[in-house]
Order: C-alpha cells, then sequence, then structure tokens
C-alpha cells in the first residue's frame, strides 16, 4: 500500500475518532485480542525509532522501506486515546500535518510505561 493511500486511511481515521476495540471488523483482530482499532494505520509511520521498528532493504526495488509489524503501540488504548484527544484539542485533520509528530513522545511514553509493569 503507497503511502498516499495510508495517508487517506488516517485522515479517515481523524475524521471517525476514538473507536476503541472494532469486533465487527473483517479483519479483527489483526494483532490481539481486545485492541485498539482507532487507528488501523499508526498516524506515525514512519516513525524511524529502532524500538518500534527497523528499515529494511529492498533490493529488487532499489530502496528501503520502514518495517514495523511487530509493534503493537498505536493498538493500545491509552495512547489511542491520548493521540485522538491531541489531534482534536490541536484541530489536526491532515496526516502529514507535523504536529502530528510531536505527539509522538508522549505516546511513546505511555506505552513504554505500561510496557514496565
Amino acid at each position: 500500500m503507497g503511502q498516499e493511500c495510508i495517508k487517506d486511511i488516517v485522515r479517515s481515521e481523524i475524521e471517525a475518532g476514538w473507536i476503541g476495540c472494532n469486533r465487527g471488523c473483517e479483519y479483527y483482530p489483526c494483532h490481539y485480542d481486545g485492541q485498539d482499532c482507532t487507528f488501523c494505520y499508526c498516524p506515525f509511520y514512519p516513525c524511524m525509532d529502532k524500538r518500534f521498528g527497523k528499515e529494511i532493504d529492498r533490493p529488487k526495488l532499489g530502496d528501503t522501506v520502514w518495517a514495523c509489524d511487530e509493534c503493537l503501540m498505536i493498538h493500545d488504548t491509552d495512547v489511542c486515546r491520548h493521540v485522538m484527544s491531541e489531534i482534536k484539542k490541536l484541530g489536526i485533520t491532515e496526516p502529514d500535518d507535523p504536529r502530528i509528530m510531536d505527539l509522538f513522545a508522549g505516546a511513546t511514553d505511555i506505552y513504554l510505561k505500561k510496557q514496565d509493569r
């Protein structure tokens, strides 16, 4: 899926607001039972944070791509509520609004603190 398609999906997710767990989705659960489905696609992609993914080479295409398929941060309910709340508070409507990346540190803190328990 191309970057523009992902942006279109994130734009519709921002419009929809926080939805929580969506057991009615045909793909549920794509990661784990009880996951938060507010963001099917991460608004931080590509975050380039090596705690959550890695760059992989694609020799046939002559490039690299950010692979974060094992990252579950954006499916944590506390993270989703925080991110969506801040998006709404700041009036962000577009997925390429640079202020979205300003929310990454807070989301990371919430997620990692829960992992330390």
